[in-house]
């Protein structure tokens, strides 16, 4: 609805590659206490897929690491 009460309607499609489709279950044998299943590429993968966040681990690199500045 629109301040004017006009109806009105968007629609808008969704990048998969960007934003693949992800269903939240209700599982108490997780530790948070729910259970993720993303669905990308055709493919169902439990828990995060490859193309999101780049999973943490011994290839991460921080963020607030000190670089020393490059000698001139």
């Amino acid at each position: 609805m629109t301040f004017d009460s006009v109806p009105w309607v968007v629609s808008m499609k969704k990048n998969e590659h960007y934003f693949p489709t992800m269903e939240w279950i209700k599982d108490p044998a997780e530790e948070c206490g729910w259970r993720r299943v993303t669905y990308e590429g055709g493919e169902v993968i439990q828990g995060e897929g490859p193309d999101g966040v780049m999973p943490i681990g011994e290839d991460s690199t921080e963020m607030d690491v000190d670089v020393a500045p490059a000698s001139e």
